[in-house]
């Protein structure tokens, strides 16, 4: 091919220009079917560079969501110990109440069987 290269154009045989043609013409799809494939790779690459930042976005959400979460679990549970000394506290009061009335009824029968022994005096 070195001796074609140097050739003066119309120097060459018909058989060296067509072989020079069909070379050329392969060389030619060759680099097509490259660029294709490099541009097919270009796509590719973006699309990935494209879930990659949808992931990390994801990602960034997700913890934003668990620490949400983690801060409403906190909330919840500050609430629930809140209401666990209230209902402590409701409890006691209940029971004290509970005493004194259970106490009140004992003075009030105490009471009616001491004037239904005496035959329910008058007063006044």
């Amino acid at each position: 091919m070195a001796e074609q290269e140097g050739a003066k154009p119309g120097k060459s045989s018909a058989a060296d220009l067509l072989a020079a043609w069909r070379a050329a013409e392969r060389d030619t799809t060759t680099a097509e079917e490259s660029a294709s494939v490099a541009s097919l790779t270009a796509a590719a690459a973006n699309e990935a560079a494209m879930a990659a930042t949808e992931t990390a976005e994801a990602v960034r959400r997700s913890i934003e969501a668990a620490e949400r979460a983690e801060e409403a679990a906190e909330r919840t549970s500050e609430a629930a110990e809140l209401a666990a000394k209230a209902a402590t506290r409701e409890s006691a009061s209940a029971g004290d109440a509970a005493e004194r009335a259970r106490e009140a009824a004992k003075a009030a029968r105490d009471a009616f069987h001491d004037a239904q022994e005496r035959g329910f005096p008058k007063d006044g």
